[in-house]
């Protein structure tokens, strides 16, 4: 009987313990925060980057929609479908053009918690096309660089890394960079196996 009371007693407390949050609010804890703590999902993706907004811009003598898209970072076929080009081999000189804010730079790495002996999935979004990109894996105890990879027309480059079965557990850090300026960092976590 004095047990359930000590337990009430605890219970009761954790309840009407006060936690400040940020910007000063107050608010009572609850028994599960108290007793399991706050919940902080890892990070698997870089945070949103600002984008410069579209701009006009004006073909110059000898410019090519291949040219212009690599100049602002944007694919051909996001120049073409912007301005409803009907033939993406004729650009006048002096002619105004809408170039559309490139995509932001994002990597994923799929699954955001895993364990030694398995793989994951890095994904990078927003890469120039045809951009050279090589990903470095951080472990605890390490580095890993891994060959090139061309980005795609879209700007997407996918491959995967295996944690080995003896690798250290712990948060990895992965960083995509780029031979024409694309740099974004994530980390993942790795557990021991069951």
């Amino acid at each position: 009987m004095i047990a359930l009371g000590v337990l009430v007693v605890l219970i009761v407390g954790a309840v009407l313990e006060i936690t400040r949050l940020g910007g000063g609010d107050e608010r009572p804890q609850t028994a599960t925060e108290a007793a399991v703590g706050p919940t902080i999902p890892p990070p698997t993706t870089a945070p949103p980057p600002t984008t410069r907004p579209p701009i006009n811009y004006q073909v110059q003598r000898g410019e090519t929609l291949t040219v212009i898209a690599r100049r602002f970072g944007v694919t051909i076929d996001a120049l073409v479908a912007t301005n409803r080009l009907a033939d993406q081999d004729h650009l006048s000189e002096g002619q105004l053009i809408v170039v559309p804010s490139p995509p932001p730079v994002a990597l994923v790495v799929t699954p955001a918690t895993t364990t030694t002996g398995r793989s994951v999935q890095l994904k990078l979004a927003g890469a120039q096309p045809s951009e050279s990109v090589t990903f470095q894996v951080d472990s605890p105890t390490g580095s890993f660089t891994g060959p090139p990879h061309a980005a795609l027309g879209d700007g997407t480059v996918t491959t995967s890394y295996s944690i080995s079965v003896g690798a250290p557990v712990g948060t990895y850090s992965v960083t995509a960079k780029g031979d024409r300026g694309t740099t974004v960092q994530v980390t993942f976590r790795v557990d021991p196996a069951p």
